[in-house]
């Protein structure tokens, strides 16, 4: 490891390429944002050898939204001469064809890593905007009127010094969230039960699956899902199918609150004979039902069947289930024996964002303060740290992270999570971003640039020709 000590200057910094980062640049763009950014500097730094790739297209999962939702993402007539070579792709039409049903995440995933490839081409020569792939955003020092950035390409480590940051690496699955969550009913995962997070299964094929499992079902002990969301039903479904045919029985689900399932009104609601609360599940914007926690299509499917009839679609598996919140002592106890019995648990408890090492100017560690489903962020995405204070100019909206509901986002009362997606990406969640950069960019006008600085540029562009992760090309 090196360090180059000149410093790079700029007005804004995406850090990550994935879809919340690539949502945040497509709306700058729809909105007209983006050139006023670019004229402060804007710069994109991503970890993969191709910036815009993304993890989508590795879940073997449909998605929760059918297809029309995400090209309405790249619909846009700002945006139509920048994805005209769509016309000619074979992921593209594939989305078209499922317009109203739900696709495969991994056909998703090639469509959006395809637009994500001519947006980032677009905007690196329309306005040169710098894009840094194959390159880790290690740490940022946090100070009032901007942040300094540490990042590292193939060993060679510099600073760039922001006004704002635009942050979404991802996010991580912990077991310490898993057994933080159970504690809280008295629980906890046997010593000797192995923890998988959905996130990693939710990958693996069906025969990855079985290398991993069924030494779990051949000893007679219990695979337990805990969690009931999208995920969750996803999982249940991959593992029955993975998994009956070498003797699984049955699986365990273990949740918190009720299983709710979305609906695009109260009257479709009605006609398929689902109960619910016209004060607390309806979201006020929209009037669907379960419009942020319901499950939908597949999952939906899936979650049906486990509610009627205690089985994992139309797989012989039963379920055995429990549900802790207002479930009393038996549903404890019950949890507790079936825990107990399991050789596997897959958590499905959420994520936690993927963060570098952050600190205050004076190296003093920064922790961010957690709520449910996320971090405690403002509307614009902005944290609060371990003592309440608001990190201006840091901006997270992304997995792990999100946003809380709010009257312009829309969401139902009973929804204690965070709301985030591709189209929320897209669209609301973005923009509220977007526009608290570009009011934190007219607060803060750029320094001039010094002789030191220029002297930075030139090096960078020597700096291509031996790093490939530090070129402006996309």
């Amino acid at each position: 490891m090196f360090e180059d000590h000149l410093h790079i200057e700029c007005g804004c910094v995406v850090g990550g390429a994935g879809l919340a980062g690539m949502g945040f640049l497509f709306n700058a763009l729809k909105t007209g944002a983006l050139e006023q950014m670019a004229s402060q500097g804007l710069m994109v730094i991503d970890a993969a050898p191709e910036a815009g790739i993304g993890s989508l297209g590795q879940y073997r999962i449909t998605a929760n939204s059918v297809g029309d939702v995400f090209i309405d993402c790249l619909r846009d007539p700002r945006l139509a001469a920048i994805f005209e070579p769509l016309e000619y792709s074979p992921a593209y039409w594939r989305i078209r064809r499922q317009a109203d049903s739900a696709p495969p995440l991994a056909e998703v995933g090639e469509l959006m890593s395809e637009a994500h490839r001519l947006v980032l081409r677009h905007i690196v020569q329309r306005y040169g905007v710098r894009i840094w792939h194959s390159t880790t955003l290690t740490a940022v020092t946090w100070q009032p009127g901007g942040l300094c950035l540490q990042v590292d390409t193939a060993g060679f480590e510099r600073r760039i010094h922001c006004r704002a940051l635009v942050l979404n690496l991802g996010g991580r699955q912990e077991p310490g969230q898993l057994f933080d969550a159970l504690a809280q009913y008295r629980l906890q995962v046997p010593p000797g039960a192995r923890v998988i997070g959905s996130d990693d299964l939710l990958r693996m094929s069906a025969v990855q699956i079985r290398e991993q499992l069924m030494p779990v079902v051949d000893a007679g002990q219990r695979v337990t899902v805990v969690g009931g969301s999208h995920s969750a039903f996803s999982v249940l479904e991959n593992l029955a199918d993975a998994l009956e045919f070498g003797g699984l029985q049955e699986l365990t689900l273990i949740h918190r609150t009720p299983i709710r399932l979305f609906y695009e009104s109260a009257e479709q609601a009605r006609d398929a004979n689902y109960r619910f609360d016209p004060q607390q599940d309806v979201c006020p914007v929209s009037g669907r039902i379960n419009r942020s926690g319901g499950l939908r299509y597949r999952a939906q499917e899936i979650g049906r069947e486990v509610l009627l009839n205690q089985r994992v679609g139309k797989t012989g598996v039963k379920i055995c289930r429990v549900q802790l919140q207002d479930g009393g002592v038996e549903a404890g106890n019950h949890a507790a024996q079936w825990l107990a019995e399991s050789g596997a648990v897959i958590q499905c408890t959420g994520y936690q964002p993927v963060l570098p090492t952050l600190r205050h100017e004076d190296a003093t560690p920064i922790h961010l303060r957690q709520a449910h489903g996320g971090l405690d962020s403002d509307a614009q995405g902005c944290p609060l740290d371990q003592d309440g204070r608001r990190l201006d100019g840091l901006y997270l909206f992304g997995i792990g992270a999100g946003l809380a509901a709010d009257p312009k986002l829309g969401s139902e009362a009973s929804f204690e999570g965070r709301i985030y997606g591709v189209w929320q990406f897209h669209h609301d969640a973005s923009l509220a971003v977007i526009q608290a950069v570009q009011a934190r960019l007219q607060r803060f006008t750029r320094q001039p640039v010094s002789a030191r600085h220029s002297l930075v540029q030139t090096l960078d562009e020597n700096m291509r020709l031996l790093l490939p992760g530090l070129s402006r090309e996309a």
